[in-house]
């Protein structure tokens, strides 16, 4: 019999395995992770919006880059964005104290309020426990200014009313009032103003009444003024599409450098079959 050369073993033997078993090393090679906010190790995951997942640390919808529980029974998610929250921040809207990141509320009743939004929170909040002051993961990452599409100049965030001596401030898409204490942005030179969020106004509405109002459409979280991206509680999802290309490089250095050495590995054993066969 003729003995097979060298090459065409090893060419062989790599094509095999690029066909057929490249999809399971880029399963089992995905590396693990921990995170200080769950029991189980993490691997990263490709959120798609049909699958309808919410974020366990932020409690919004996930799409995109994240990680999952690598227990099939474990209904675990976040984002991309929420695992790399940092630790401790500093906030302008409370200046004294910093903020420390808390993985669950800390009150007996589970859930807090927002001190920025107004709204409940369940999952991950920043957490001053001097004064009992919580903020959504989202709002603390809010943008200073943004633009809107159907306002002239850019809006400014504040920490509270724009109004002193005891006047309301409405917001100028949904007509409703902002409390005193909450976040809003704001035009001072139009004295035009809108929620933090969404407002709670149906879309029907707004269709049919935004060319009779001033600010018609949502309020709030319209893009930033540096680049066009959405703010709103949000902005954290929003950074997900620039740490996604990051993630998918070094899944595939990672693939790279796996295949490389099976390829070391196959030329090595090719070797020593031809000294057999010679």
């Amino acid at each position: 019999l003729k003995p097979l050369s060298l090459t065409r073993i090893t060419k062989q033997l790599k094509t095999s395995i690029t066909r057929k078993q490249i999809l399971a090393i880029m399963a089992s090679r995905k590396p693990s992770v921990r995170h200080p906010s769950h029991s189980h190790p993490l691997r990263g995951h490709k959120a798609q919006a049909e699958e309808e997942i919410i974020c366990s640390g932020c409690d919004l919808d996930l799409v995109g880059a994240a990680f999952k529980c690598t227990k099939s029974e474990c209904d675990y998610f976040l984002h991309k964005s929420c695992f790399d929250l940092p630790r401790e921040t500093r906030h302008k809207s409370h200046p004294d104290h910093p903020l420390t990141l808390l993985y669950s509320p800390p009150y007996e009743s589970s859930t807090y309020t927002c001190d920025a939004c107004g709204e409940y929170g369940s999952g991950f909040v920043y957490n001053c426990s001097i004064c009992k002051w919580d903020l959504h993961v989202g709002c603390v990452f809010m943008p200073e200014l943004v633009e809107r599409e159907d306002h002239a100049h850019p809006l400014t965030l504040l920490y509270r009313t724009p109004y002193q001596n005891g006047l309301i401030f409405n917001c100028d898409v949904c007509q409703e009032a902002v409390p005193d204490n909450l976040w809003s942005y704001y035009c001072k030179e139009c004295d035009y103003g809108t929620h933090l969020h969404f407002c709670a106004v149906e879309e029907e509405e707004e269709e049919e009444e935004a060319p009779k109002k001033r600010g018609g459409g949502i309020c709030g979280r319209g893009s930033t003024s540096n680049g066009g991206n959405k703010g709103g509680r949000g902005s954290a999802t929003s950074e997900l599409a620039a740490m996604l290309e990051a993630q998918r490089e070094m899944e595939k250095m990672q693939i790279e450098l796996h295949l490389e050495m099976q390829r070391a590995k196959i030329a090595k054993k090719a070797r020593k079959a031809c000294l057999k066969l010679i």
